[in-house]
């Protein structure tokens, strides 16, 4: 694992995301605090998520030039916003469960959740109508 400034790519995220608390940017505190997965390579510090909303956010133009900004602070120059795949995406996990059930579940998608668990919590609330 490359390191900048001799710092490791995952200590430049954490002092980042407490730097935006610092400042008060909560949003960016948030989005910046759901990435765990941060490395340098090949002198460019590279960024994944697997949560498009996430990565979404951070391309914004503001909240891209807010964090290059602060990327700046710890000598990188150059940084990269990648989307990782979802191991499974939201329709397989539908169809594992219908196949669990025999058919008997009538998933609802009320669209994208910001936080998985929410999701995860509103799916089993639909499916046991809890």
């Amino acid at each position: 694992m490359e390191q900048t400034n001799n710092l490791s790519p995952k200590t430049i995220w954490g002092k980042i995301i407490i730097d935006f608390r610092e400042k008060n940017n909560i949003m960016m505190h948030l989005v910046c605090g759901d990435i765990t997965n941060v490395s340098v390579e090949n002198g460019v510090y590279i960024i994944r998520s697997d949560q498009k909303n996430v990565i979404d956010m951070l391309n914004e133009n503001d909240n891209n030039k807010e964090l290059m900004l602060e990327l700046n602070k710890y000598g990188i120059k150059e940084f990269k916003i990648i989307q990782d795949e979802k191991a499974k995406t939201d329709e397989e996990n539908i169809l594992i469960l219908k196949k669990y059930f025999d058919n008997e579940v009538n998933v609802i998608k009320k669209g994208e959740w910001w936080w998985d668990t929410e999701c995860q919590v509103d799916l089993v609330e639909q499916i046991f109508k809890i």
